[in-house]
Formats: structure tokens, C-alpha cells, sequence
């Protein structure tokens, strides 16, 4: 009933039954009359809209009755049980009534286990058995609140402290059904964990407020004991970290995550005065309870390794989503920076996680937690996540460049190779995001090709090339760009071809993004030492699969630019789909009339031959001359040839070979070698030895 606010409604006992008393008797009474002036009305045959609508009247009222009766109900429990809240005005005392009973019993429970969590953590066996009958789910959020409420942000803190002390000595000692306890420990935090991220919701009835926000990143970084110093002791934030494992797939809000996620980093860069380059490590690191408090474990096993607090926060942030992700990695920072040497440099909290703080990932996840929350905040096609990709792109290209030099034999070598993968784990991720985004990339190469100040992307084509340097180390991140672009290539083939425009021209273009790809991992493998191989395996994948001969499934895109939102949703559809096809057809055989290309300028054409010939057939943009008797027709038709992922290897090849006679198909090759040869060259310009020279490329 939206006639009495739930939220709001303050009542005196006394006067509220009374008026539920005075409605219950009246509905009837209503519907009695309302029945009564019908008759009367339909007799003398005229309108009988007042009786109907007083007959609405006595319907209303009989649900307004029925909704009081309950909360009548509900006024009169929660004053016995001493539940309720008490307004106290002028005109007397009320109860603030909420709407939902289920809600004050779970905000009663809540409270009344509060102490249940202080005595497991005390070492009670009732209290963990009790609190084994609970389960993550069952945590509500006005229970949340209740629990927290009676835990002050100090006291929540501690139980992780308490409850991971007998642990330790369990691990320690290997004694028999650490498991079980690990298993209990896990449970106990992931209640807390859970109502932690519930009840610091704002909008919600069960936030409890921003004071309490404000005293937990106070009781963050307290020490205990509370004269100890970091690395002596245990950080409030330490805990913190372990009930962020905790809470799982339970999203944080972003409030939260700004707010107490922001000071968590903060509080990190000051302690880095103390601890160097060291990172502080979580609950679980520094007991070397190895995976004990991981959600997923199930067996123990101990381990000194070292890990970062700050992790886990990461790992929440991408959970809660982009606006959490974001939220955090935008946020002001407020603690101490590395100056910075670029013009324009200004302290972000970005600019403090990718280079102040590089040092300290090489020693823990290598910044895979924290790739895991740029990939969330980053990947939307919203004008903020694409700031924010090519904000993080920039910094990492700024700081690639320091780690690359040019060897004696022209071609680049790694300077600093610890240093090049102290943020290794964020290569994967940033592939995903620099798929995202490809559209931007293109069109910004583009725009630098043709010498224009203005980009679709805030940086440059040389800080591009530097970014993709460090993103396509890893093989399985080059894969990830070499299949998206692909999946661009032939949408723009395909678009070009629908409405008749000059698709030499797109090929082209396209190929000189294939030439700059390619050249780059060629570079990363020179510089490693490796040999180079003729054609890549994810290029050779590509072709030998036929994955080319894909429908788009995108016609509307033929009718839009190609550029913007749609195009890059497309894109990146398409190149899931690829990657599906890649996969099935690797796990069964290459088509037989495209296996072979033994250069990476080969396996383009081959490549771009497949996207011209399948764009070709599925819009019709062939003459339809010699085609009588040919057996890669739709059965029944003269003319109509079939899409090229229907056929079969010898249908495939005798198109192609029919193509190449009666439609343009060759001139793909006229000028992609030369695309593809320019592209590379664009690469090495920005690569250039002590005599400034520019290295030759590695294309074969």
C-alpha cells in the first residue's frame, strides 16, 4: 500500500488500533451499501456510477483494512519484544513502523548474534556450531545491519584476527581436521564478509551510514596490538582484506568500494616509507596459512609465499562492476608520490598503482587483481571507461619505453626484463581491453597516418605501439588482438562490399594494422633472443580454420559508419564467435583447400581473400555468368551460390578458383603487401638505435 509510507509511518499504539478497528468495520458496511444503492438505482433505470464507485471505496477499504490489521499486528509485537523505534514528539510517543515484520525479526536476530561471532572467535564450540547452521544466503540485509551495529567497526576487524589464531597453530602443527576448521573459519568470515558488503549499501534501509564508513578506514589502519607498527603486529585493514576474500560474488557498492577501497590505497602508499618496496602482506600471508581462507579451497596447504592486502580489494572492485571498478581507480589520491617526469604529470591514483607502486607487484600477483579491476572499469563502451582504458594505456606505454633498448644487431632488447614483467598479469587483461576499444585504435592509427590532429584515441600512435609492446609479450594477449582485429577487418570488409564502396581500399588499410600487429610481436620475440617464425600460429589458426568464411550475423551494421558503440559491440561479438570456431575446428581438422600459407604476408591474403570472397557471395556482388552446372550452388538454383562456411574443402576450392576468374578477387593482393610491409615500418620508426637509425623490420 503506497497510502502509508513504510518508511516513515510513526504511530501511537492506542490510536492506530483504533483506526484499524473503525476501517475493518466500515468495509463491509461500505460494500453493503454500495450493493444496496445498485439495486435501487438499476431499478428506477438510471446511471448507477455512484454505487459503483462507492463499491471501489469499499474495496479499497477493505485491503486498507486488511494491510492495517497486520500492522496493527506488528505495532503491538515489536512494542512487547521491545523492537521498535520510539519518536518522541510533542503530542506524545510513536513507533516507527516498517513495513516488513521479516525485516525487524532479521534486524533482531542479528543483533543477538553478534555475540555467537565474539564467542566463536573466542574458541566456543556452541557458538561455531551455531554459526555452522547459517549459510552466506541467509544473511539478509537488515540482519547485516543488526550484526554490524552491534559490532563496532574495531570489534569487526578483530574477528578475523581471533578467528585465524587457532587456525595457524593448526596448519602449523598439521594436525588432524584442519581441514574442517579451515572450512568453518572460511563460513564464519563469509557471513561477515557478506553482511559487510549488505549493510554499507546507501539508498538501502539497511546502510548504517557514513560515519560508520568513516570509522572503519579509522579501525583500517589501527595496529594490534595497538603499540605495535607495521610489519609488527596486525593491520585493521589486514583483516579487512580477508573479509573482502570472503564476501565472494557479493557485491560491494561503489560508495563503499571509493570510499574505503580509495583510503586502503592511500594508507598503502604511506606505508611504503616503512616498508620499501615490501608489500604488506594479507591475513592469510603473513600466518602462512597459504590457501586456507580462499573460498574455493578444499584441501589446506600452508604456504610462505608472499601476498599483497591490496589485492583482494581489487578482486571486490571488479566484482561489484564498472561503477565500483571505477570509482576506485578515478578516485583523488591522497598519499605520497614518486615525482613525475612527463609534462603535465599530475598525481592520480592510476599514476601511483602502475608506476610508484610497479616494484611491489613483481613480488606478489604481478598485478593480476588489479588487471581484473581495470578490465571491469574499462571494457564499456561509455565515454568514461574509454577515458579511463586509454588513461591506464598511456601510463603503461610511458613506462614500457624505459624498459626497451636497441641491441648492437638492430632489434630491440629488453634493458630491465624484472622490472618489464613486475606487471605481467596485466597484459591479459589489457588485451581485453584494448579489444574493446578497437575501433578507437584504428581510428586513431589512421588519423596518424594521414598526419591529422585529431584522434579517436588520446594517445599517440608511438605511445600505441609502445602500449601493444607490452600487452602482446604475452602470446595469449596477441592472440586475443590478433582474432579481435580480424573480427574489425572483415565487419569493415563486409560493410564496404553491402553498399558498394571501394573494399581495395578497406583491405588495405586493414592489412597495415595486421603489418603493425605483427611486426610488434616480432619485435617482443627478437628481444627475447627467439627465433622468428615464418607465420605465427594464431595468423596460421586464422586462415587454416576458415574462420574468415563467417557470416557477420550483423546486417544493420551495413547501414551505419563504421566507427562508434555499435561497430565495437559488433566487433567484439564477432570475435567471440571466431574464437568458438577456432576452437571447434582445431579440435577437428584445418579446411583442406586453405591450409598453407608459409609467410605472415600470404597468410594475409589468403585471409583477406576469404573475408572479400564470403562478403562477396552473401551479399550477391557477383555477376552471374558461368555459374550454370558449378557445384557450389544452393541446391535448386542457377545462380545463387552458397555462404562459404556451408561448403565443403573441394566446394571451397572450386569457388575460389572460379572467383578468381570471373570476379576481382585477386587485386587483394595488389597493394596489401606493400599495407603490410608499411605498417611494420611505422613500428620500427619509433624504435631507433643510439645512431638514431631506424631497426629493420622482422616481417617475413
Amino acid at each position: 500500500m503506497t497510502w502509508l509510507d513504510p518508511d516513515t509511518c510513526g504511530v501511537k499504539l492506542a490510536e492506530f488500533e483504533q483506526m484499524t478497528r473503525r476501517l475493518t468495520q466500515a468495509a463491509p458496511k461500505l460494500a453493503e451499501l454500495a450493493d444496496e444503492l445498485w439495486q435501487a438505482l438499476h431499478a428506477a433505470q438510471v446511471s448507477t456510477a455512484p454505487a459503483m464507485e462507492i463499491k471501489r471505496i469499499a474495496a479499497w477499504a477493505d485491503q486498507a483494512a486488511s494491510d492495517l490489521r497486520r500492522r496493527n499486528q506488528l505495532a503491538h509485537d515489536l512494542d512487547r519484544q521491545q523492537l521498535a523505534f520510539k519518536i518522541c514528539r510533542p503530542d506524545g510517543d510513536y513507533l516507527k513502523l516498517p513495513d516488513r515484520y521479516t525485516d525487524q525479526v532479521g534486524y533482531a536476530s542479528g543483533r543477538r548474534s553478534a555475540d555467537l561471532f565474539r564467542r566463536a572467535a573466542s574458541g566456543d564450540p556452541a557458538a561455531r556450531a551455531a554459526l555452522r547452521a547459517l549459510r552466506p544466503d541467509d544473511i539478509t540485509p537488515m540482519f547485516a545491519k543488526g550484526l554490524l551495529e552491534s559490532l563496532s567497526p574495531e570489534a569487526l576487524l578483530k574477528l578475523p584476527m581471533d578467528l585465524t589464531v587457532p587456525l595457524t597453530a593448526d596448519t602449523r602443527h598439521d594436525r588432524e581436521g584442519v581441514d574442517t576448521r579451515a572450512a568453518e573459519t572460511r563460513g564464519i568470515l563469509a557471513l561477515l564478509g557478506r553482511s559487510l558488503a549488505l549493510s554499507t549499501r546507501p539508498g538501502t534501509a539497511a546502510y548504517l551510514g557514513d560515519d560508520y564508513l568513516r570509522n572503519l578506514t579509522r579501525a583500517g589502519r589501527a595496529n594490534f596490538p595497538p603499540l605495535s607498527t607495521p610489519p609488527h603486529g596486525t593491520s585493521g585493514y589486514q583483516s579487512l582484506s580477508a573479509l573482502l576474500t570472503a564476501a565472494g560474488d557479493t557485491r560491494f557498492s561503489a560508495h563503499f568500494i571509493e570510499t574505503v577501497g580509495s583510503d586502503m590505497i592511500a594508507y598503502d602508499g604511506r606505508l611504503r616509507k616503512t616498508l620499501g618496496e615490501e608489500p604488506l602482506p594479507t591475513l592469510a600471508g603473513k600466518t602462512a596459512l597459504g590457501n586456507a581462507l580462499d573460498p574455493a579451497t578444499t584441501k589446506v596447504v600452508p604456504s610462505d609465499r608472499k601476498t599483497d592486502f591490496l589485492a583482494p580489494l581489487f578482486t571486490a572492485a571488479a566484482h561489484s562492476g564498472k561503477q565500483a571498478a571505477q570509482a576506485l581507480l578515478t578516485h583523488t589520491y591522497m598519499g605520497p608520490f614518486e615525482q613525475g617526469t612527463e609534462p603535465g604529470f599530475k598525481a592520480t591514483t592510476l599514476q601511483y598503482l602502475l608506476h610508484d607502486r610497479r616494484p611491489v607487484w613483481s613480488k606478489t600477483d604481478h598485478g593480476t587483481a588489479l588487471g581484473q579491476a581495470i578490465q571491469t572499469a574499462t571494457t564499456g563502451q561509455d565515454p568514461e571507461s574509454t577515458a579511463l582504458a586509454f588513461e591506464v594505456g598511456k601510463i603503461l606505454a610511458a613506462d614500457a619505453r624505459k624498459y626497451f633498448g636497441v641491441s648492437a644487431g638492430q632489434h630491440l632488447e629488453i634493458k630491465d626484463g624484472d622490472g618489464l614483467d613486475a606487471l605481467s598479469g596485466l597484459r591479459r587483461p589489457m588485451a581485453e581491453v584494448l579489444a574493446s576499444h578497437i575501433t578507437e585504435i584504428n581510428g586513431s592509427l589512421n588519423a596518424a597516418g594521414l598526419a591529422l590532429k585529431t584522434s579517436s584515441s588520446p594517445l599517440s600512435d608511438a605511445q600505441l605501439d609502445y602500449l601493444l609492446l607490452f600487452v602482446t609479450r604475452d602470446a595469449q594477449a596477441f592472440t586475443v588482438l590478433l582474432t579481435t582485429q580480424t573480427a574489425h577487418a572483415k565487419l569493415a570488409v563486409d560493410h564496404a562490399i553491402a553498399n558498394g564502396a571501394n573494399w581495395q581500399n578497406v583491405v588495405d588499410g586493414e592489412a597495415g594494422m595486421f603489418g603493425r600487429l605483427l611486426e610488434i610481436r616480432n619485435q617482443n620475440i627478437a628481444a627475447e633472443g627467439g627465433r622468428l617464425q615464418g607465420v605465427h600460429e594464431s595468423l596460421r589458426n586464422i586462415v587454416e580454420t576458415g574462420v574468415s568464411f563467417l557470416p557477420t550475423g550483423e546486417e544493420r551494421m551495413n547501414r551505419v559508419p563504421v566507427a562508434g558503440k555499435l561497430y565495437s559491440l559488433a566487433v567484439n561479438k564477432l570475435r567471440k564467435q571466431m574464437v568458438d570456431w577456432i576452437t571447434k575446428q582445431l579440435a577437428e581438422k584445418p579446411k583442406e583447400s586453405v591450409v598453407g600459407p608459409t609467410t605472415n604476408v600470404e597468410a594475409l591474403e589468403k585471409m583477406f581473400m576469404q573475408m572479400v570472397a564470403s562478403s562477396v557471395v552473401a551479399h550477391g556482388a557477383y555477376a552471374k555468368r558461368e555459374l550454370a552446372g558449378q557445384p557450389f550452388l544452393v541446391k535448386g538454383s542457377k545462380s545463387k551460390i552458397m555462404p562459404l562456411n556451408e561448403m565443403n574443402p573441394e566446394q571451397v576450392s572450386q569457388f575460389l578458383q572460379w572467383a578468381n576468374e570471373y570476379t576481382d578477387l585477386n587485386s587483394v593482393r595488389s597493394g596489401l603487401k606493400s599495407s603490410v610491409t608499411g605498417g611494420a615500418a611505422d613500428v620500427t620508426g619509433h624504435f631507433r638505435g643510439s645512431d638514431g637509425n631506424v631497426i629493420p623490420t622482422g616481417q617475413r
